[in-house]
């Protein structure tokens, strides 16, 4: 089916809506994949002995791999067709889950299976946005971008119920292999999508742009993964690099490689070629703003499931299905957010609606300070999840438009490389950043209670001090590796010690979270001061400017 003859088809209200319902279900499974592995915490600490610093490698890997890969999955698009690399990466996505359900050790699970379901969301998500920006124009483009918004939502709500309650009552082999099988019937389904019309592809391919984006952004969101490991700027380990942690300096090498990239791909557009950043994103504040927003509401949804799902499973002691009701909470309220911006909110502006949904979002993380505790959870946590929830939707429901309406047609549809690269660079700085908040505060107040503290012995002060970093883990795990090694009588003592600090590291990258969101609602300042949500006539080119020149 061409272009022309689905405008066409269009014309009748039901079936205009059927490639939309294969969208999402492609959408789907890029975000259960995610999803599924938050509440997995327990099951790889069971099955692989996993530690902390492999969990966080793991929530990270999908997204760091996806987001390095992305760009270049926006230009394979426009030279295979969208049709084509739908099947391609849903495929794809089957092979990461089978491998990542049977890998014998986390080695294999984060280098193979983790990798290979970036790589496939590296072909799926921008042909998910580039076909929605494609083939639905105007109103229904905005209500269908609203739609996959509320999928994450909903995602986040169903993925977490059901690898919980498949964890809880059969195997994480079980939960992967079963998504392994739901892919490989999104890749058949995806047969059924229309062929949009493609321009020329113009010039050569983007080898180095690939290459310096995904080298770039690789260095980054490992380097500031392994500050936990590594240590900010004393080593905690024997790599070192002039004396010095290799987590900073390979941050910045990697910020240096990203700049090369940019002047790359200037010159590469000027001779005539396809860039992976054309010039015309580069250069226009609101599509800049636009993937600053998708970032922002991956970094918050991986940031929610990292800490939260964290201290729920190994401070409360919640099981996968429990850690995944609660979840709901954060669902739900991103589903409110996202379906009510466009049924409720149609009339405000961009800028104000964002505004709004980061200020939501502020104040429910404000409120987790009174849903953790030293030993568990409190109902605030579902309060302040949800809120946090309503504040992400909203947030969500903007950020897709805002991009595709400054730029025409085919600019749109290569978006969705870059878009889906913003979020999943989001999710994995957020991990990144936030996680190592996390765990490397977490040593630190362990360290400065222990020294404070007067009824341990000096013996025991001696061999705690002498950790360069302490694992995050629940008392009974805390307990298991204090067995022979400190005396009975102040084994307790050094339980309560760790509980306080845990609570005190989750607030601390709560504090960070709060941060971060403060500067993003900084920056909606510059978005543009009208509605994109109604019908357009115009261009979505003449749209953008007449909003621009309005803000």
């Amino acid at each position: 089916m061409s272009t022309q003859t689905l405008n066409t088809a269009q014309q009748n209200s039901t079936g205009k809506w059927i490639p939309l319902l294969i969208l999402l279900a492609a959408q789907f499974a890029t975000m259960a994949d995610n999803s599924g592995l938050m509440v997995s915490t327990d099951a790889l600490i069971a099955l692989h002995g996993a530690s902390m610093p492999d969990i966080q490698m793991a929530n990270a890997m999908y997204p760091l791999i996806a987001g390095a890969g992305m760009v270049a999955g926006g230009l394979i698009g426009l030279i295979i067709g969208w049709r084509i690399q739908m099947v391609l990466g849903a495929g794809l996505l089957a092979v990461a889950s089978f491998t990542s359900a049977f890998a014998p050790n986390m080695d294999v699970l984060n280098y193979g299976g983790r990798v290979l379901a970036g790589l496939g969301a590296c072909l799926l998500v921008p042909a998910v946005l580039a076909n929605v920006a494609g083939i639905y124009k105007g109103k229904d483009q905005a209500i269908a971008f609203a739609a996959i918004a509320a999928l994450v939502g909903l995602a986040s709500a169903v993925t977490p119920i059901l690898f919980g309650f498949i964890l809880d009552n059969a195997s994480f082999s079980s939960a992967f292999a079963g998504l392994g099988v739901y892919c490989m019937l999104v890749s058949v389904a995806s047969f059924k999508l229309p062929t949009l019309d493609l321009a020329a592809f113009k010039g050569k391919f983007d080898f180095v742009g690939v290459a310096l984006a995904g080298g770039g952004l690789l260095l980054l969101v490992t380097g500031l993964l392994k500050i936990s490991e590594w240590g900010l700027i004393a080593p905690l380990t024997d790599t070192a690099v002039m004396g010095l942690s290799p987590a900073l300096p390979m941050v910045a090498l990697g910020l240096i490689v990203l700049k090369l990239l940019m002047s790359w791909e200037g010159k590469f557009e000027q001779g005539g070629n396809t860039p992976l950043l054309p010039k015309s994103y580069a250069q226009n504040p609101q599509v800049v703003l636009g993937l600053i927003l998708c970032g922002a509401v991956f970094l918050m949804f991986g940031a929610t499931g990292f800490i939260n799902v964290s201290y729920m499973q190994l401070v409360a002691g919640m099981s996968a299905l429990s850690s995944g009701l609660a979840l709901c909470a954060f669902a739900f309220g991103m589903l409110l957010g996202s379906l009510g911006a466009p049924a409720k909110l149609s009339h405000l502006s961009c800028r104000m609606i964002c505004q709004l949904g980061f200020g939501i979002a502020i104040a429910g993380t404000a409120m987790m300070f009174l849903g953790f505790t030293a030993e568990g959870i409190t109902v605030w946590q579902y309060v302040s999840l949800l809120t946090f929830g309503i504040g992400a939707g909203l947030v969500a429901s903007q950020a897709s438009i805002v991009v595709t309406s400054a730029l025409s047609d085919r600019e749109a549809q290569q978006s969705g490389g870059i878009q889906a690269t913003s979020r999943n660079v989001g999710q994995a700085i957020g991990v990144a950043i936030l996680g190592s908040i996390m765990l490397f505060s977490l040593t630190g107040n362990i360290h400065s209670a222990v020294e404070e503290h007067k009824d341990l012995s000096a013996e025991s002060k001696q061999l705690i001090l002498s950790i360069p970093s302490l694992p995050f883990v629940s008392n009974a795990m805390a307990l298991d590796m204090m067995t022979d090694v400190i005396v009975e009588e102040e084994q307790q003592m050094v339980v309560q010690i760790m509980a306080e600090s845990r609570l005190s590291a989750a607030q601390n990258a709560l504090i960070g979270l709060i941060v971060l969101m403060g500067a993003f609602l900084l920056a909606c300042s510059k978005l543009p001061a009208v509605s994109l949500m109604g019908n357009k006539d115009e261009s979505p080119a003449a749209e953008a400017d007449k909003a621009l020149k309005s803000s």
